[in-house]
Parts: structure tokens; sequence; C-alpha cells
């Protein structure tokens, strides 16, 4: 058996005297000693419970790097957690001895621990840093916006070629309508002439029968006494009142419209001359304005020295007839034009144009059509289909049956097959079949209209095909994503633990050195004081870089706000809040704009870079300007101090983390935020420079977006 502990021992660490309780030192006050009492108590089971989390912590987590460093924070927060029960024990029992072991072994294994830290340090460095999980980041947001490019790219294809078919679809039926209506209209005009020609014929017959019946106006002009005498009908040509036949001259001047009365004068004044029959037609304007054309023929006698004594005629009202010739003449010339409109667009269209008959034989064909089957347009009439096309006369037999029994159009059918232009080529064309009737609904034969869609179908094959490759690249990206997102879990668990389990036993360690040197008091030598100094020194900058090291991690992974944005009012903010000592002087020397920006990402800027201005400034009058000047997409904002400067050798290296030029010891710094600030100019789609010389000031020149780019977000 191993030798036991000898009792003086026991005596010597629990010896009472000849110290006194540390209550005394309370005065024994209830209220105070139940405060101290309640507060280690509460802190010891706070401690007691650190490790225990911590345990379970590790051991869940097997692939967690450097695992055995918790189990020594456990080991010493565990101590800590003794000290505070001793202290209870201490307020009765003045065992001073043993309390002052459990501290010095308390400190001993917060020292082993804090350098074993030091020690495993570069390996937990080596781990993947958020750097690299965020270029990851970076390069799957790429290919999701090449993605969402290539999709847009498509769909501006897909809608170009919507908007090319829907234009032309609606050009052929525009076409062929108008085609149609003309082919309407040049039907009607030639049966409107028939008609028209039937309606002389019987309007000729009329005449006559009207004629023989004695139905036209007569007169009878005594040159002489300048009388005339009428009958009835000519009274009701010219609008008399019945029952006067006996009229003077003016009387029948006064109805003849007056541009026509001198050329009637002239006519009969030729006729008598030259012993002529007057015949003329000449216009009537009646008294209620009424317009008559009568068609006039005269003869006149002459007594025996030849002179003309008297005229007779018939006169005729002719102003249905004239209406009709106007009407007939105008028909004839609309019919003309129609005429010409469709051989003009059997001539233009950029489509094939045809007609059939009711056996299917090509009786019309434009050259577009002819072309595409690869014959002239002459080797086509006369014949049928199936004797020029074979195959695809086959396939469209039944359109061209459905059309002439039906008598209903057939629109839109898509045909492929091959022609004698390109007998190796199988071809598209989207074809329209339209009736052709006349005007009692019977189909005389059948009008077609042909567009080729080859190329349509090859650019739709296309676009399937790319639309596989963007459903195969949508899933890859969307294996990428999920992967992405365990990522950034793991980054925030990560960044958790870092946060939670490291930064309290840093504050334990802080405070334990603290109650040390409170409790050891003058009987501490200088050295140690300064070496608990230093150590707490350490602590508070392990606990600034791992806030740093978050503030690093989080950069371009969290949304932050859009806002406008006054830099002018920004600056004030930032430096009411850093406090500058009155002797350094920030003089800002251009105008400063305001603009839609991220306004927290630009405070940490320019927090950052004032801050290291006073902070690294070599003279307590520092000196600090700042300044901008507009560029075309950006703004560039610098800050300029009249310190030390930097040498150009380390210029690069002030922008890497971690990285300080001068000992951590000599001046508080962890190295984190010019890395902080070049990541978030990096992040905004601007750029940082360093300008600086020693003794000649340092001036960082950094360019801001005008108009930023979208919000990032954590993937989630």
């Amino acid at each position: 058996m191993p030798d036991m502990i000898p009792l003086d021992t026991w005596n010597f660490f629990f010896a009472a005297s000849p110290f006194i309780p540390h209550g005394h030192c309370y005065l024994w006050k209830p209220d105070l000693v139940w405060l101290h009492l309640v507060s280690d108590a509460l802190t010891a089971l706070a401690y007691y419970s650190i490790p225990v989390t911590l345990f379970y912590f590790v051991k869940k987590r097997a692939d967690l790097p450097f695992n055995w460093i918790f189990l020594m924070f456990c080991a010493f927060i565990v101590a800590c957690g003794t000290t505070h029960l001793m202290s209870i024990w201490t307020l009765w029992h003045p065992s001073y001895w043993l309390s002052g072991t459990i501290k010095a072994g308390t400190a001993a294994v917060s020292l082993f621990t804090a350098i074993e830290l030091v020690v495993i340090m570069p390996g937990a460095l080596a781990l993947p840093s958020p750097a690299q999980l965020e270029q990851a980041n970076q390069e799957l947001q790429a290919q999701i916006a090449e993605r969402i490019k290539a999709e847009a790219t498509l769909k501006t294809y897909q809608t170009q070629l919507e908007q090319r078919v829907a234009e032309r679809t609606a050009q052929l039926e525009a076409s062929n309508q108008c085609m149609e209506e003309l082919l309407v209209r040049e039907q009607e005009a030639r049966q409107q002439a028939e008609t028209a020609k039937q309606e002389i014929q019987h309007y000729t017959d009329r005449l006559t029968l009207a004629l023989d019946a004695a139905k036209m106006g007569s007169w009878d002009w005594d040159l002489q006494t300048d009388t005339l005498f009428w009958t009835p009908i000519h009274e009701a040509i010219f609008g008399y009142e019945p029952g006067k036949p006996e009229r003077s001259y003016e009387d029948w001047a006064s109805r003849i419209h007056p541009d026509d009365l001198p050329r009637v004068e002239a006519t009969i004044q030729s006729a008598l001359t030259n012993r002529e029959d007057f015949d003329c037609n000449y216009r009537l304007l009646l008294p209620d304005d009424t317009l008559r054309w009568v068609d006039a023929l005269g003869r006149g006698y002459y007594d025996a020295t030849g002179k003309a004594v008297r005229m007779t005629g018939m006169i005729q009202d002719i102003t249905s007839r004239k209406l009709f010739e106007e009407s007939l003449k105008r028909s004839e010339e609309t019919a003309r034009q129609q005429l010409v409109e469709i051989e003009a667009i059997y001539a233009s269209a950029p489509i094939g144009l045809c007609v059939l008959d009711r056996e299917f034989r090509f009786i019309r064909i434009n050259d577009a059509l002819a072309q595409i089957n690869g014959l002239p347009a002459s080797a086509h009439l006369g014949k049928r289909v199936h004797e020029i096309l074979p195959e695809l006369g086959q396939v469209q037999q039944p359109h061209f049956e459905a059309v002439i029994t039906t008598g209903e159009p057939v629109l839109n059918v898509e045909v492929k097959g091959m022609t004698p232009s390109q007998p190796e080529v199988e071809r598209h064309w989207l074809v329209s079949y339209y009736p052709l009737k006349k005007s009692s609904g019977e189909v005389l034969g059948i009008n077609i209209t042909t567009q080729e869609i080859t190329d349509r179908k090859i650019a739709e094959q296309s676009l399937q095909e790319r639309a596989n490759e963007l459903t195969q690249v949508n899933a890859i990206l969307a294996r990428t994503t999920t992967l992405l997102k365990n990522r950034n879990q793991e980054l925030d668990q990560f960044a958790y633990v870092v946060s939670h389990d490291l930064k309290a036993p840093l504050r334990a360690i802080a405070n334990l050195s603290e109650w040390m040197e409170e409790d050891l008091g003058q009987q501490l030598p200088e050295e140690n004081k300064h070496q608990l100094q230093l150590m707490r020194k350490r602590v508070y900058r392990m606990e600034d870089l791992i806030n740093g090291l978050l503030d690093y991690s989080r950069i371009g992974r969290r949304e932050v706000s859009i806002e406008f944005v006054s830099v002018q009012e920004l600056l004030n903010e930032v430096i009411d809040s850093l406090a500058p000592p009155s002797t350094v002087a920030i003089d800002i020397v251009s105008e400063l704009p305001t603009f839609p920006a991220r306004r927290l990402l630009l405070n940490q800027v320019f927090s950052n870079l004032i801050s290291n201005a006073v902070k690294h400034h070599d003279s307590p009058n520092a000196h600090i300007w700042i300044g901008c000047k507009e560029q075309n997409e950006f703004y560039e904002f610098t800050v300029t101090d009249d310190g030390p400067g930097i040498d150009p050798q380390f210029h690069m290296k002030v922008f890497t983390i971690f990285q300080t030029l001068r000992s951590r010891d000599d001046q508080e710094n962890t190295g984190v935020g010019l890395s902080i600030v070049q990541k978030i100019i990096d992040t905004e789609g601007g750029t940082i420079q360093i300008e600086s010389a020693l003794g000649e000031g340092t001036t960082f020149r950094f360019t801001w977006r005008k108009h930023p780019r979208s919000a990032i977000t954590d993937i989630d």
C-alpha cells in the first residue's frame, strides 16, 4: 500500500491559527457575508457546469481537432470553481494554506492551458479559413449568375422567336385575307360588268319600246317668233307645271345648267349653219336643285333662201343612264386596280401562294412557291399537285378534300417532306388552305399559302437541347447549393464555439489574475505583477482577435440594407464615436456626396481607417485629412495622416490578417482591422491602395460604387 499522508501535513493545511476567518474582514455583516457566499456559490456552480458541457461536446464531436485542449479547459475551470468554494470555506475556517495551494494549482493548470493553446494555434489556423469558404461561396454565386444569364438569354431568344412566328403568321393571314377579298372583288366586278351589260341591253330595249310608244318628249321651235311647243313629257322632264304647252326660248334656256348653256347654244348654231342634225347631251338644273341629264336630237328646216325658220326634235331623260355609266366606269376601274393589287401580291409576297381548281390542278402560283418546289412557275400550271410533288401531294390530299367538301378553311397545318430543289433535305412548312367560292357559296377551288419554318424547327430543337442542358446544370447547382448550405451551417457552428466556449474561459483567466493580484496585494513582487498584467493584456488581445475573426468571417455573408447615406453625417458619427483626443485635428477637405450605400459597411471602413491613423501616430498632435473625388461609376475617398509613414516594402503586408508592424506588447493591435476594410471594399466592388513612405505620413485611397450591387444574403 502507498504511504499515508502524514498527519502533520493535514494539520498544516487545515490549521486554523494563527489566522482569523475571512468573515472577520467583512465584520460579520450578514448582508455582506451572504453577498459573497451566494456569489461564490453561483460562480462555482457555473464553473462546474461548463466542464460538463465541454466534456459532452468533446464526446459528441469526435471529429473535432485538438479536443484535448477542451479537457484542459475543463481542468482549470474546475480548479477555478474550487477556489470559489474555498472562498466560502474561509469565511468561517481560516485554512488559507489550503486555499493558496488550490489557487496555485489553478494558476499552474491555467498557465499550462494558455501555453498549449499558443502551441496549437498554427494547427488551428491551418483549418479551412472563412476566406476559403467565402471564395467557394463567390464561385457558386458566379455559377448561379451565369445560369440566370443563360436562362435570360434563352428566354429572350424564345420570346423573339415567338414574336417572329406571330408576326409571320399575322402577315400570312393578312395577305391571305387580302388576296381572298381581292379575288372576291374581282368576281363581283366581273359580275357587275356582266349585269351592267345586261341592264344596258334591257335599257336599250326599253328605250326602243319608249320610242315606239312615243314616250319621249318632243319639241317644236319657231325660230322666227322664238316660241317653243313641247309635249307633256317634255314639260315633265324640264320640271314645268303641265298645262302651258307654249313656252319661250328664255324658258328653255333658264333650265339649262349654266356651265352647259354656251356649249348647247354653240352646237345648235353650228347645226343650223351647217344644215346638220342637232345632237347633244346636256344637264338641266331644276328649281329644286335637282340635276338631270337629257339627250336632245333636232333637225332644222329652211326657207327657199336657205334661212332656218324652224327646228323640231326629240328629248329624252338620260339621268339614270349617265349615273349607271359613271358607276360602271368606277366599277371597272376598281376591278382593274384590284387585279393590279392581286398581281403585285403574287409577285412580291415573301410566302408561297397558289390557287388550285377542284381537281387540285395549279391555275396560279407565285415565284416564291415555285422556288420552294424547285421548278419554274410555268411548269406547274395545268398540272395536279401529285404530278409535281408526289409525296407532298399525298400528305395534303385529306386537307384538299376537306376544303372542297366543307367549304371551310384548314389553317396552320405543319407539313414536312422533300422537294425536287433539295431532294435529300427534310423541310418543314406551315400551310393554310382557304376555299375559293362563288357568290352563291359554291367552292371553285383552293387558295393555298405556304410559309417555310425549317429554320424555326431547327431552332426549336436546339432550344430543347439547351433546355435539357440547363436542367442538368440546375440539378448540379442544387446539389452545390445544398453542400454550401451545410458548409455555412458548420461555419456558423464553429463561430458559435469560438465566440462562446473560448471567450468565457479567457474572461475567467483575466478575472483570476486580477483576484490573485488583489489577494496577494503587497506580497506580490513587481515582476509578478507585471507578468499578471502582461497575461491579462494577452487574454484581452485574444478576445479581440476572436471578435475580429468573427467580424471578418461575417463580411459578405449577411444582408446589409441599402439606404441614402450623407457621408458628412456619417463621418460626424464616426468621429464622435471614436472620441479622439482634443490634440487630434480631423479636416474634411472636399465636398462629400450623398448616395445609396450600405451605411454599416461604409461606417466600418471609415472607423478602422481613422482609428488606425490616430492609434499609430507617433505624436499626440496628429492631423488627419479626409477627401472625396467623383469618378465615372465610383466615388474615390482618401484618408491621409501626417504620422510616421510605412515603408513601401510593408504596404501589402498591412492588409494581411493578423499581421502587425509593431510588437503587440508595445501596442495593442490584432492585425484584423485593415483586413476587414479590404474585404468590405472588395465585396462592394471597390479597390483600396496605400500611399506612404517613412516620415511622410500615410494615405489610404479607396473607391466605392455610386450604385451598390444587389444585396448578398446567407444561404440558409
